[in-house]
């Protein structure tokens, strides 16, 4: 095999230029056919072919298997950009462009590993998951793998990470808020009820209920990130609409958290759950999180300490059904701004990792 460092770097350069965006369905298939074009002529391996909802997605399995020993998982979709932000460079140790850090690099990683082990005698019990619809919800790539039957017994997405291991974050339970107003000419406001100065006094109340907290602190957030109402500069809204991003922790339920935006909107309201997401929730503990732990630590000399995190990623399909599930990937920052930046090192110390795991505990 050729160097490692240069052909993950190589790899994530051209995954990088894809501008795999959910407004570009063609590029969403162009970086599958380029990661297919990676795999499909291995010595040994199988590609399993997926497309729900028009988000295509692959497996490769290493032995063929639909249940494997390890699930190593990345996305290929990536958030908005300017055409700019799709041209890679490198500066200072970095690599800059959208989708470097989240989460191509990461991708890069697992193609490259994927071509190692397959070149092996007996190659190690590994699953490999492309996605590309994990920046709106997963729902139709790696949940949809999960249905289809590709279990595990541990699961890694290798989001970016620090190299160390996020085994907890929340779940997101979305809500909108309809406040009902009633309408009259904005010359006589008497006549009328202006649903603002409702969503005003719950707006209050919301904060108090659910105060914004500092970056340390592992609570549930609600914050408001949409409204739409009016139609008419000079008329008192009929309604208005206000969906709020929430963000729970496990031990507040989807209930506790509709009860709680409900008394905070308690006249002229209607409050409706829009969804019910699951949360990562891994011990920490369990034996083969400890495994990926120790390589971390003895591979890279650095801490792989534990944490939380406050959006959600797609292990959180598996821990659901009671498979350990990690996040664990390289170093970066700027993930969705106009800043976002892989460390080129740690794309080969992530690969050492992975090698090593999949060499050990997949066997």
């Amino acid at each position: 095999m050729t160097d490692v460092r240069a052909d993950v770097l190589k790899m994530t350069i051209e995954l990088c230029k894809y501008p795999s965006t959910l407004d570009h369905p063609d590029q969403l298939q162009a970086v599958i056919d380029y990661t297919v074009a990676q795999l499909k002529d291995l010595p040994r391996g199988t590609i399993t072919y997926f497309n729900s909802n028009n988000k295509p997605a692959i497996v490769y399995s290493l032995r063929g298997n639909k249940h494997a020993k390890l699930i190593l998982n990345a996305h290929l979709d990536v958030v908005p950009a300017r055409t700019t932000q799709f041209e890679p460079f490198e500066k200072d140790g970095r690599l800059y462009c959208r989708g470097s850090q989240d989460m191509k690099g990461a991708a890069a990683i697992l193609i490259r590993l994927a071509q190692e082990l397959a070149q092996l005698p007996e190659p190690p019990d590994v699953n490999f998951q492309f996605v590309t619809d994990e920046e709106i919800g997963g729902m139709h790539g790696t949940n949809y793998i999960l249905n289809e039957g590709f279990t595990c017994d541990f699961f890694i997405t290798a989001e970016p990470t620090d190299l160390n291991i996020c085994n907890l974050h929340k779940a997101a339970s979305p809500i909108d808020v309809i406040v009902h107003g009633v309408p009259a000419h904005g010359s006589r406001p008497w006549l009328g009820r202006n649903p603002l100065h409702t969503l005003r006094d719950g707006l209050i109340a919301l904060e108090k209920a659910y105060p914004t907290p500092d970056e340390e602190a592992f609570v549930t957030t609600c914050v408001p990130t949409i409204i739409n109402g009016g139609n008419a500069g000079n008329r008192i809204m009929e309604e208005l609409v206000m969906h709020l991003d929430i963000r729970r922790v496990p031990t507040e339920s989807s209930a506790d958290v509709l009860a709680k935006v409900s008394a905070c909107f308690p006249e002229h309201c209607t409050v409706k759950l829009m969804g019910e997401g699951v949360g990562l929730n891994t011990d920490q503990n369990d034996p083969a999180v400890q495994q990926l732990a120790t390589i971390v630590r003895r591979v890279t000399g650095l801490p792989g300490h534990f944490y939380r995190e406050h959006f959600g990623t797609d292990a959180r399909f598996y821990s659901s059904k009671g498979i350990p599930a990690v996040c664990c990937g390289p170093i970066g920052a700027g993930l969705h701004s106009d800043e976002e930046w892989v460390d080129i090192a740690s794309l080969s110390q992530t690969y050492a990792v992975f090698k090593e795991l999949s060499l050990t505990y997949a066997r």
